[in-house]
């Protein structure tokens, strides 16, 4: 796993859980995401520095409840919730 320290004191790895702190535009699509989305970082650039970040949108109508949106984020549009990477159990059915 590789790891960047960033601007904002603390450890930003691949695969920490984020929450963003402000609406953002999406990179691929013309919607506002919302403050407080969760998501994961998927890729971590180091020069300017930037995070990668597959972002869970509620939708019902989806199996699953959610679509996702990738972005780029800077340390400060986010805040890492958790250090700890999920196991999500898929069922085969």
């Amino acid at each position: 796993m590789r790891k960047i320290f960033a601007d904002t004191g603390y450890w930003i790895a691949l695969l920490n859980k984020i929450q963003i702190l402000t609406d953002i535009p999406g990179d691929f699509s013309d919607r506002i995401i919302l403050k407080d989305t969760v998501g994961t970082i998927v890729e971590c650039y180091e020069n300017p520095e930037g995070y990668a970040v597959d972002l869970a949108i509620p939708n019902s109508r989806l199996v699953g409840g959610f679509e996702y949106e990738n972005v780029v984020l800077t340390p400060q549009q986010f805040i890492v919730v958790s250090r700890e990477r999920e196991t999500v159990k898929v069922s085969t059915q």
